[in-house]
């Protein structure tokens, strides 16, 4: 056999060093990667509910996270200066230093002009309400032409005048109209999600929430909004009426939720 020249056992040596330490210059820097983004490493946020803002602050600092209070309302039934929401929820899985965003308890109601929405399209309303800090109630229906036109807005069963002065976090009830034809809607899956994402898939859906129905895993009333849907009623692809409204099993049993995962992957 011809024996290599030494031009060429010296150029092959050499690249044979430049692969070795294009690998280990990778592993290097995916090593220093994964430390940097903590991949597969995740904080569960805690609840701030009920904790004043100094003391969400001190929880959010023990559990490596940050908060920020973005708004308020008022609730009548909560301790005036604490914290009523927060996003994402409590048992939600986030990075080191996510931010938290609360909603404190105001010491007193804040009036809010109500805007005029009649004969306005549904989400246009719903994204106007949101933005002047209400909250979105039942979907009603009344005769009309007009499939899902805004006929009317109720407060506590009372049809709301534009420019009346309401309390900011009041709940909104809408009245659309029916339309002329049948006025059906085909049910979604809603199994997986936690409440407050099925809340935004039901008002997308013209569905109302019925029942929440959680099993003996949810001993806190707190932990309903992230709290996971195992099974609802009716079923996905049912066709209803719009406006009817969905009954929401919910869980926070490991397994349960698990064995929904599976499912998802499967189907």
């Amino acid at each position: 056999m011809k024996a290599f020249s030494p031009k060429i056992k010296f150029l092959a040596i050499n690249i044979a060093i430049a692969i070795v330490l294009i690998f280990i210059l990778g592993y290097i820097v995916l090593s220093r990667l994964d430390n940097y983004t903590q991949h597969g490493q995740f904080i569960v946020v805690p609840s701030f509910s009920q904790l004043t803002p100094e003391e969400a602050y001190q929880l959010a600092l023990q559990k490596q996270l940050r908060v920020q209070v973005i708004d308020s309302l008022y609730d009548a039934e909560a301790q005036p200066g604490t914290i009523l929401e927060q996003s994402p929820p409590a048992g939600s899985p986030v990075k080191e230093n996510r931010l938290i965003h609360l909603i404190i308890n105001s010491n007193n109601p804040e009036k809010v002009v109500f805007p005029n929405l009649q004969n306005t399209a549904y989400r246009q309303t719903i994204q106007t309400l949101q933005a002047r800090g209400f909250q979105i109630g039942r979907i009603e229906y009344a005769p009309s032409e007009f499939k899902n036109l805004v006929l009317h807005l109720k407060y506590k069963g009372e049809i709301i005048a534009p420019e009346s002065m309401l309390t900011k976090g009041a709940v909104i009830d809408i009245v659309l109209g029916s339309g002329n034809g049948k006025n059906t809607v085909t049910v979604p899956s809603f199994t997986g999600k936690n409440v407050r994402e099925a809340m935004e898939i039901l008002r997308k859906s013209f569905l109302n929430i019925g029942e929440i129905i959680p099993d003996a895993s949810i001993t806190d009333k707190n932990n309903i909004q992230s709290a996971i849907i195992y099974q609802q009623e009716p079923l996905r692809d049912a066709t209803v009426e719009a406006g009817s409204d969905m009954n929401f099993h919910i869980t926070l049993q490991k397994d349960r939720i698990t064995a929904l995962d599976s499912l998802t992957v499967t189907e």
